[in-house]
């Protein structure tokens, strides 16, 4: 038995390489340049057993940004309202419509951009206690199987048997998701262990 973090980390890694180009274009003569460049690089087992990623909040500004140049747009073309009122009153009702759509849509953002944020702050409120498993989580590379010791696991929960390397990333997220609730809830049966 291994650790998941040590075959992780011996499977998976990042490469820079750096170095000269020379070559010749016609008409300007030869040339010389510096390359670079940057890459990650991991084995399927690695991609496996990858870490839960960390929580990233998304800008909640590209949801208001969105909706407020929905708002100026929607209601610069008022001025245009009375043109159409004198000369074409199909394009009006158009226009009034496209008009009312607007509060609509910024609505309908602003709501999304809400949802957003609950999901990381769930996310985020788990993260923790998915890395703590993930980091005492072990690993047999004879048969591909994983497991997780009793002490990485709160009170209450049985410690598993081996599980195929497939129900790796899933198991974790579900056991960090009742370890975050376990020690979110002093009444709970489930209990943080240390």
């Amino acid at each position: 038995m291994q650790s998941v973090q040590s075959v992780y980390g011996a499977q998976s890694g990042t490469t820079h390489s750096q170095g000269m180009a020379f070559g010749a274009v016609i008409g300007a003569g030869p040339m010389a340049m510096s390359t670079s460049s940057h890459g990650v690089h991991a084995s399927n087992l690695a991609l496996r057993l990858a870490p839960p990623p960390q929580p990233v909040r998304q800008s909640p500004w590209n949801c208001g940004i969105f909706a407020l140049l929905a708002s100026i747009v929607g209601f610069s073309l008022i001025p245009l309202l009375g043109w159409l009122v004198e000369h074409d009153p199909m394009a009006l009702a158009v226009f009034v419509a496209v008009l009312c759509a607007v509060p609509v849509v910024v609505l309908l953002v602003l709501v999304r951009g809400q949802r957003l944020k609950q999901r990381h702050q769930v996310y985020a409120a788990r993260w923790p206690a998915m890395m703590r498993i993930w980091q005492s989580a072990m690993i047999c590379l004879r048969c591909h199987g994983t497991y997780f010791p009793p002490d990485a696991l709160p009170a209450g929960l049985r410690p598993s048997q081996l599980l195929p390397v497939d129900l790796f990333q899933a198991t974790v997220a579900d056991l960090g998701a009742r370890f975050a609730l376990a020690a979110a809830s002093p009444s709970s049966p489930l209990q943080p262990g240390e």
